[in-house]
């Protein structure tokens, strides 16, 4: 008999469902449910006749109560990172927060199994959370599989719908303390005046918050606001928007002090984009040498390997991506799924 499994499928609804939780939720859920061995169910769904055997929550919140304390069936929660505990100073919460996170860790007690993606935040998981390590269970997320290589006609539509420059390095993603996004911008003014930045995350935008006034700064520090472009209105149903944005630029550059993952990474590789990544928590694990490794996460230092990536010729540029569009090719959501079933299956047996 197939597994009865009932997926919290909230993250699909919210300001997560075009990447992050959201995507993860939804691409985990559109792979499962090939599984044979699995009959998934989807909270929204509100099946009266159906009677989980696990119930899986593909997140958990540090600072909000997302998780029951009491557990009516088995219970398995993935964990994509704990970066906020990290950098504390950063992640400021108040009271409320701080109870949340005493609160979420008692729910914890009674988990059967969390689920995360990489070693490196299985540790962080075992040390931050007092999670027991051999309860936590490492299943890598894979790229949208809607991203491909774009062609140059795409390219060339999508620079002149975004206006975007001829010549740019990009970034994709969110702009918390821990993705070191000054130092990005900073960047630039290293490089050629020709060569810009592309920016693409719907946080972006003008805001009272510390993370978009430190970017100010530094784009006024570096003088570089003309060469910086911001990006927040690509939607969640313009795949092959991002493909093209991908697959039109000089290089991708992932310059985060801490990563949980970094899943842009497989993405930029996908789409056959050189990568340029800091030499730090789970980004060598997951770009595996396929990536211009950077040993200290600082605008020289980014700069130069953008200089090498230039100074490429055309044999050498497409030995590179060839080779990393190879490495990204082994992460998929059919894998992905897999391995979480698998955990679905090794949690009923005890």
């Amino acid at each position: 008999m197939p597994i009865k499994v009932l997926i919290d499928d909230s993250p699909m609804t919210d300001g997560n469902a075009i990447r992050g939780v959201g995507a993860y939720t939804r691409f985990l859920a559109q792979f499962l449910k090939k599984d044979k061995n699995i009959d998934l169910a989807l909270a929204r769904e509100k099946r009266t006749d159906f009677k989980a055997e696990i119930i899986h929550y593909p997140f958990f919140d540090l600072f909000f109560s997302t998780l029951p304390l009491i557990k009516r069936t088995r219970t398995i929660v993935t964990i994509h990172d704990v970066i906020p505990l990290l950098y504390p100073k950063h992640y400021l919460v108040g009271k409320k927060g701080i109870l949340a996170l005493i609160r979420q860790k008692l729910a914890l007690r009674n988990v059967d199994a969390v689920i995360t993606d990489s070693e490196n935040s299985k540790t962080d998981i075992a040390k931050y959370l007092r999670f027991p390590l051999e309860k936590i269970q490492v299943i890598y997320l894979a790229p949208n599989p809607e991203l491909e290589l774009a062609s140059q006609q795409e390219i060339a539509s999508v620079i002149r719908k975004y206006k975007l420059p001829k010549k740019y390095i990009l970034y994709v993603g969110d702009i918390n303390y821990n993705k070191n996004i000054p130092q990005l911008i900073k960047t630039i003014k290293f490089l050629p005046k020709d060569i810009k930045l592309v920016c693409v995350g719907k946080n972006f935008r003008p805001q009272n918050i510390p993370e978009w006034q430190a970017i100010e700064t530094q784009l006024a520090l570096s003088n570089v606001v003309e060469r910086v472009k911001f990006l927040t209105d690509i939607s969640g149903e313009g795949s092959a928007d991002l493909a093209a944005i991908y697959s039109g630029a000089l290089a991708y550059v992932q310059p985060s002090f801490y990563e949980g993952f970094g899943l842009p990474v497989l993405e930029a590789m996908t789409c056959q984009t050189p990568v340029i990544c800091a030499n730090n928590s789970s980004l060598p694990e997951v770009a595996l040498n396929k990536a211009i490794m950077v040993e200290e996460a600082k605008a020289e230092n980014f700069a130069l390997a953008v200089e090498e990536i230039l100074a490429w010729n055309k044999t050498e540029r497409e030995n590179f991506i060839k080779l990393a569009a190879a490495h990204a090719k082994k992460f998929t959501w059919l894998k992905t799924a897999k391995a979480t079933a698998a955990v679905y299956k090794e949690v009923l047996k005890k």
